[in-house]
């Protein structure tokens, strides 16, 4: 049997035992309660860093976002605005001058003609034909002739000279044609060297349409045209130009297409045609090859009309050989294919042969 005070002793020592194991288990307590707190601590500034972080991320695209759209809005506007005016009116101002300063520039053109040309084309309307002719002519020879009105001016000057000219027609007041009345006794070149025509008889005999020479009868009215005839050549349009009479009175009848030298080997000056020069079915030698071609050889690279030309300036004076005549190769015409002359289709070269006088008409190269 145990004694009371050990039983005494027990239960003080269980109480004690008792308490001091609650002790420990409070204190155990603490120290995670401790534990955790420290551990809460330490890990609550990465969290509030985390947040900030988080938050400063999330309010990054959130804050600038409003003030970034105005300078996006205002940004395009001032470009718009600035490429609108600039090159819009541009281009409207480039697309609207460049036909109004071209519609401006051809208005005058067009003015200057009708003034240029009113004087003659107002005396044609008037059937003023011979002052019509002169008025034109004057009008083509004085230059600053606009391509189409040049081409008008001749169109009208060709159809006056088939009739004041090319014609039987006798107009008043033409200084270059008469009526003569054949007496007994007259040649064709009889009358042209009585009457001091400075034209060959075969001129006479084309405008008047006579078939023979020989065939005019006594009492026959004829048309004489005085002369004299003048050529000017223009290489840069390959063209002859014939004209009527002297001076400020000439006035243009006729235009042909020529061909000329090779190499630019034509030479321009002032030209009369050489006296005893003028052939009909000339014999001809090539300079070159001294071959021979005899009159009527169909061969003949000069054609069936030689007109020779000789210089009056100081310097063509010792040219030689130069001439104008006809052509058996008509695409020649209008290119630089002759050894120098200046050549004509066949049957331009022998109207040019007609008008053109020895020693009194003269060929200007141009």
């Amino acid at each position: 049997m145990s004694l009371p005070s050990q039983s005494g002793i027990s239960l003080a020592r269980r109480g004690t035992m008792y308490r001091r194991k609650r002790g420990r288990k409070k204190l155990s307590w603490l120290l995670v309660i401790a534990t955790a707190a420290a551990i809460t601590w330490l890990l609550w500034p990465d969290q509030q860093i985390v947040e900030f972080e988080e938050v400063a991320v999330v309010q990054k695209p959130t804050i600038p976002t409003p003030p970034a759209l105005p300078p996006v809005v205002e940004t395009p506007a001032p470009v718009v605005a600035i490429a609108e005016p600039e090159p819009e009116p541009a281009s409207i101002e480039i697309a609207e001058i460049i036909p109004l300063a071209s519609t401006t520039t051809e208005l005058p053109k067009i003015n200057t003609a009708s003034s240029k040309l009113d004087d003659g084309l107002a005396l044609l309307d008037n059937n003023q034909l011979s002052a019509a002719q002169r008025s034109l002519s004057a009008t083509l020879r004085g230059g600053g002739l606009t391509p189409s009105e040049e081409a008008q001016a001749r169109g009208v000057l060709a159809d006056l000279a088939d009739d004041l000219v090319f014609s039987r027609n006798i107009v008043s007041n033409d200084p270059f044609s008469m009526d003569y009345t054949v007496r007994g006794g007259d040649t064709l070149s009889g009358i042209v060297s009585r009457m001091g025509l400075q034209v060959d008889w075969r001129f006479i005999q084309r405008i008047n349409g006579i078939q023979k020479p020989s065939a005019i009868r006594v009492g026959q009215n004829l048309k004489l045209v005085t002369g004299p005839f003048h050529a000017v050549v223009n290489k840069d349009t390959y063209r002859a130009d014939i004209f009527l009479g002297d001076g400020n009175d000439q006035v243009l009848v006729r235009s042909f297409k020529v061909g000329l030298g090779e190499y630019n080997s034509t030479p321009t000056g002032l030209f009369k045609v050489r006296k005893n020069s003028k052939l009909i079915n000339p014999p001809w030698t090539n300079p070159r090859t001294r071959e021979f071609f005899g009159a009527n050889n169909p061969d003949n690279p000069i054609g069936e009309r030689w007109i020779g030309l000789e210089g009056i300036e100081e310097r063509t004076r010792d040219l030689s050989g130069l001439g104008m005549h006809g052509t058996i190769d008509p695409d020649s015409i209008g290119k630089d294919a002759s050894m120098g002359c200046v050549r004509m289709h066949g049957g331009d070269v022998e109207q040019a042969y007609e008008m053109l006088v020895e020693g009194v008409s003269t060929v200007e190269i141009r």
